[in-house]
């Protein structure tokens, strides 16, 4: 035994001989620590990674190589000799630190590029406390511009890169994730109009799939001639996300859960001293709420008619008012009763690492999200699995995917009787509408049971509500979106030689979205009957590209990359949709049985086929290192149009530091210009005249529907185009990089000019042809701007470091060119429009105004009052003068400050709410209570003697002060519908500034946090849009009624933006 121990031992020497067990520290060359570097063996599977103060502790052998890298950092080996302790400290990699990724998904380093691309810092994403990517890219890269729908979970964005690019199509660019296009489109189709063009929810953007968590890079590229590649789906820019990937050596496993607080940031100020009724009067059967002055009741218990009355679910009984003497008001107790604050709680888990060969990065993440709004939701489980394997020194095999879950329920809003913000903001202060369901007895005793309440139908003795109660709106329909999405991207690297690469490149992207719209009997409108519709959306999406890419020597100074590819790309579309209206039953089962009928039931089946193909190819030459000239051009065939169409871009950088400048002062100065077109495709199906069935004619008194007689088809409206061409976008640029004091100061401008010719729209044609309307190339639009980004490292120590940077941008916008149409309507519905107009930005306010002398003077009545205009007009540009935005970072020992700031100067904003509620009667604009001191006159051209005391507010318009009381709000032009109002008073100065997002983080790697088994735990706390400056009393001007679409500046009871805190923990193995 004891011989057999005396073996074990020498064994064990003998394998141990000459091991260390060494430790150290890794900085960068100024002392600072870097947490994460890898620390490996070469040629093993052995390695650590530093902690946040950049210490490690590893054993290796005599005569063994330690690598030591971090990224944006070059690498050093350190051989093994005896060594108990090394302190390491790593040099800038000027190439690393500059590299960006590219439309087809390589490496360039940035200094080298002859077009415009920002980088947005992975770990800006997800520190911003914003749950979705598009949200949380706001404010953080000049010439990109986020709009919000709203500030639902999971709500749609809009992202514009250098303005407006196209008129009737998307204006969002192309989303390429780790190399191929990603599906990001917004669908409003189905039964989001069951409720009007201008009502619905607003829905999710396909790019909200993503979990911020998994990114590792952002980079937009912003000019032509970077996204030319990918011809006609570029126009609008392009935005590269890179997922991570695993590193070699032990896993690394890292878990975060944060956990969030929302409120609404505006709020609309109500009015609580006057009731419901007109002209002074109470009356519980008017919509306005210009009733009697409410403090001067009498104070005493209300008294009731006889007859008919209102049992609500908690037995409490309601009875028509016959006087109405309470002072009581309920404007808190209903919002109260319908918002609340909203939580969100999500968690991801990470476990990553790989071998000598091939790496893994694993992830699962949920979101779970509960909105202000009560019973508005979105739940979103991600999970991803990026792979990649060194087959042999010459292949390369990965494989990139993704799941992910969504389920979320929507709440009904803007121009929408159903809608929820409508019912609430129009509801009198005394109304109390929290009883808003029960029982409806008549007075026979007749009962009605599920009878909702409003304050239009205040005992609910009709089916129909007029508006339904907020309360009915968030409790009883259901607005519910549940989307499956799966995505993978295998690609396959061979390397036959050094110069020389081939890749092949796949992607198969499926999303099954299934939506349900339902309405009880009770509702508003001709919801009242009930109606019921479930949509089932399939989107197919497959894409392939082979690339071959090879690298010269074509002299001593001159070397070339040539790039030389072709694309597959394929999508189809598929919604079926059923509808059933006017329930046999009061039920709120879900489901078709409600009505069997076929004249209560309605089915529709929409497809559409995308399929293209391109060649493309690209030479890269590099000068003495000194001057970098880029030629693209890609050759396009598309199933929506005929012919093939090029798409040539060029691009030149001129690096004056190379050889040109010599100073202490610049440590880098590059100029650059490029040149490209891109374009977009037209819609599909629209190069020949279709039929369509499911028509009417509504012209007669008794309307025939063709589905009542077995069905039928006839010629679609729209006289299909042979001819149609892509929308061509022209684009040139030039600007400037420079960094100054060994690269603490970084400076970039950008001038550029783009002209789109030929742009799609639908045109009206002469009745003798036939056919209404056709579509074609009739569009002309351009845009200018300029473009500044400006960043600085003030403090850069082992202890304390301070960084900031400013980015600056503005665009100038002109619609040239409508084939002769005088304007196009983006927003159709309302009252207040955003349009295309020649000679106007996109997105003009459209809408009647007042009438105004050369000098711009009003044209007065002879009562004193403006005169509206005979039809409308251009009321102003929603388009801000300029944007920018403020990014700080500071750290100081284990404590993290960041901070990024955004502001929007100019533009017009619409908030036809507050415009609509003066008629109402029911926002505080309406509330002023004042005694005259001289004789006014009203719109109505009555004259209210002095001493008086008046419902209103004084105005001069330039003949002398007049009166704006209930005759110039209600029944007059200024508040209400349609073509008979001011609405050049409806339009206010859009200007904000906010506090985008705001954290502050501390990070505890302490030797009893390494006792454990932990690397380090980080807190964080965070606070998103805290700080909301702007000119609109109780609304945001960055939110859009239209959603994700070219019309802009626009607002119609739009469910609220909101502001929030986070707390995060990650812990770190």
């Amino acid at each position: 035994m004891k011989r057999i121990l005396s073996i074990a031992s020498l064994l064990f020497a003998f394998i141990t001989f000459g091991q260390n067990s060494i430790n150290g520290v890794v900085s960068d060359n100024n002392g600072v620590p870097l947490p994460g570097a890898n620390v490996i063996i070469e040629d093993t599977n052995t390695g650590v990674s530093t902690d946040f103060d950049g210490n490690f502790q590893i054993n290796a052998s005599q005569g063994q190589i330690l690598a030591i890298s971090f990224i944006g950092y070059t690498t050093q080996y350190v051989t093994v000799a005896g060594q108990t302790s090394l302190n390491i400290s790593l040099e800038l990699d000027n190439q690393l630190e500059e590299v960006v990724v590219t439309a087809l998904g390589f490496a360039a380093v940035r200094d080298q590029q002859g077009s415009t691309s920002s980088v947005i810092d992975a770990n800006d994403v997800v520190r911003s406390a914003e749950p979705t990517v598009v949200n949380a890219l706001s404010g953080k890269a000049s010439g990109v511009r986020i709009t919000r729908s709203n500030g639902d979970p999971g709500a749609g964005s809009a992202i514009r890169i250098r303005g407006a690019n196209t008129i009737d199509g998307s204006i969002q660019p192309l989303i390429i994730v780790d190399g191929v296009p990603l599906d990001n489109t917004t669908s409003y189709a189905g039964g989001n109009s069951i409720t009007g063009s201008n009502g619905g929810v607003s829905q999710g953007s396909r790019m909200n799939d993503l979990n911020p968590n998994d990114i590792e890079s952002v980079n937009v590229l912003k000019g032509a001639s970077a996204a030319s590649l990918y011809g006609s789906r570029a126009a609008n820019g392009v935005v590269v996300i890179t997922t991570k990937k695993g590193q070699r050596g032990e896993a690394k496993i890292s878990f975060k859960s944060s956990y969030s607080f929302d409120e609404i940031s505006e709020r609309i100020p109500l009015q609580d001293t006057y009731g419901q009724g007109q002209n002074g009067v109470f009356s519980d059967t008017k919509v306005e709420s210009w009733g009697d002055y409410i403090p001067g009741r009498s104070g005493g218990a209300d008294t009731y008619r006889d007859g008919a009355y209102f049992v609500a679910d908690n037995g409490r009984k309601y009875q028509r008012v016959d006087d109405k003497n309470s002072t009581d008001t309920f404007v808190e107790e209903n919002f109260d009763s319908i918002f609340g604050t909203g939580n969100a709680l999500q968690n991801d888990l990470t476990i990553s690492g790989g071998g000598e060969n091939s790496n893994y990065f694993f992830s699962l993440g949920n979101l779970s999200q509960d909105g202000v709004i009560r019973n508005a939701s979105y739940d979103r489980t991600n999970a991803r699995l990026n792979y990649e394997a060194r087959l042999n020194d010459k292949i390369t095999l990965s494989s990139k995917m993704a799941y992910t879950y969504t389920d979320s329920n929507r709440i009904q809003q803007s121009s929408n009787v159903s809608g929820l913000m409508l019912g609430y903001l129009r509801t009198p202060p005394d109304f109390d509408g929290r009883d808003y369901k029960g029982s409806y007895f008549d007075s026979s005793g007749n009962e009605f049971i599920n009878r909702g309440r409003s304050y239009r139908r205040q005992i609910g003795q009709s089916q129909n509500q007029g508006y339904t109660n907020p309360l009915w709106t968030v409790n009883e329909q259901t607005s519910n979106t549940k989307v499956n999405r799966v995505t993978v991207t295998p690609q396959l690297t061979i390397k036959p030689a050094n110069n020389f690469s081939i890749i092949a490149r796949g992607n198969v992207d499926v999303t099954d979205d299934k939506r349900t719209y339902f309405f009880p009997v009770g509702d508003a409108s001709s919801r009242a009957n009930g109606q019921f519709q479930e949509d089932v959306i399939d989107v197919r999406v497959s894409s392939l590209d082979l690339i071959g890419k090879a690298t010269f020597e074509l002299g001593d100074v001159i070397n070339l990359t040539a790039t030389a590819g072709w694309s597959y790309f394929d999508r189809k579309y598929n919604r079926i949709s059923g509808n059933i209206t006017g329930f046999l039953v009061n039920s709120k089962k879900q489901t078709v049985a409600l009505n069997t009928s076929a004249e209560a039931s309605s089915f529709d089946n929409f497809r559409t086929f995308r399929r293209s193909n391109r060649g493309y190819g690209v030479l890269n030459f590099d000068v003495n290192n000194e001057l970098f000239v880029n030629i693209s051009g890609a050759l396009e065939a598309s199933s929506t149009i005929n012919g093939t169409f090029f798409y040539p871009a060029a691009d030149a950088a001129w690096v004056l530091t190379e050889n040109e400048i010599d100073s202490n002062l610049i440590s880098f100065a590059k100029l650059r210009a490029s040149w490209g077109q891109v374009g977009v495709q037209p819609s599909a199906h629209k190069f020949e005249t279709l039929a369509e069935g499911g028509f009417g004619y509504s012209t007669y008194s008794d309307p025939l529907d063709s589905n009542l007689f077995g069905g039928g088809f006839r010629l679609d409206n729209n006289l299909g185009n042979p001819n149609l061409e892509p929308e061509i976008k022209t684009e040139w640029e030039i600007g400037g990089d420079f960094r100054f004091f060994d690269d603490k100061l970084s400076l970039s401008f950008t001038y550029y000019d783009n002209i789109i010719e030929g742009i799609l729209l639908d045109v009206t044609l002469s009745p003798s042809t036939g056919f209404s309307t056709q579509y074609g190339n009739y569009g002309e639009m351009t845009n200018n701007g300029i473009e500044l980004d400006l960043g600085y490292d003030f403090i850069n120590s082992t202890d304390f470091g301070l960084s900031g940077s400013v980015n600056w941008s503005t665009n100038e916008n002109e619609v040239t060119d409508l084939y002769g149409t005088e304007s196009i309507n983006l927003s159709p519905g309302a009252s207040v429009s955003s349009r295309a107009v020649v000679g106007y930005p996109l997105g003009a306010l459209y809408g009647t105004s007042s009438q105004k002398n050369p000098d711009g003077s009003f044209i007065l009545n002879s009562n004193g009052f403006p005169q509206i205009t005979s039809s409308p007009e251009v009321l102003g540009d929603p388009n801000p003068d300029w944007r920018g935005g403020v990014s700080l970072n500071m750290r100081y020992k284990n404590w993290r400050l960041n901070a990024v700031l955004e502001h929007s100067e100019g533009g017009l904003f619409s908030p036809r709410t507050l415009w609509v509620l003066n008629r109402f009667g029911t926002n505080q604009e309406t509330a002023n209570r004042m005694t005259l001191d001289q004789n006014l006159v009203n719109y109505a051209g009555n004259t209210i003697a002095a001493g008086t005391t008046v419902r209103g507010r004084v105005r001069d318009f330039g003949g002398g002060p007049v009166l704006l009381d209930e005759s110039w709000y209600r029944t007059g032009i200024g508040g209400g519908f349609g073509d008979n109002q001011a609405y050049n008073f409806a339009v206010v100065d859009a200007t904000w500034t906010k506090l985008r997002d705001i954290t502050l983080s501390y990070v505890l790697d302490s030797p009893s946090i390494k006792k454990i088994g932990l690397s380090d735990v980080m807190l964080s706390f965070s606070g998103r849009d805290l700080i909301n400056i702007n000119k609109v009393e109780g609304l945001d001007p960055e939110i859009n009624t239209i959603g994700v679409s070219t019309a802009q500046g626009v607002e119609y009871f739009t469910n609220p933006q909101t502001k929030g805190f986070l707390f995060s923990l990650t812990i770190n193995y």
